[in-house]
């Protein structure tokens, strides 16, 4: 059985993953733990504040990506002209910003 960090930031995953395909999107996700945790593509749909047929995302349950994570989103970014998406969550409200 996984430990209890691992089932939270899984739990949080899959709602995001739930709530962009009922937005719209065709979202494929990342196996195991692997950074970023997934890849949405789809027609232009209308996110508040953003709109893009296609991102990278990351789910966090803090709002920080470590110095690693931050850099490896900045290469994908280079090399694919894909914005990262981190979804993360305060008082259980689904948050975002884009790197």
């Amino acid at each position: 059985m996984p430990n209890r960090s691992y089932r939270i930031g899984y739990a949080f995953e899959y709602r995001i993953r739930k709530w962009l395909e009922k937005l719209g999107y065709f979202v494929i996700r990342s196996g195991k733990s692997r950074f970023p945790d997934g890849h949405a593509a789809g027609k232009f749909m209308p996110i508040p504040q953003f709109i893009f047929p296609q991102f990278y995302f990351e789910c966090k349950t803090g709002k920080y990506l470590n110095k690693e994570e931050k850099q490896k989103g900045l290469e994908i970014k280079e090399q694919t002209g894909l914005p990262l998406v981190i979804f993360y969550r305060k008082n259980r409200k689904i948050l975002y910003w884009i790197l």
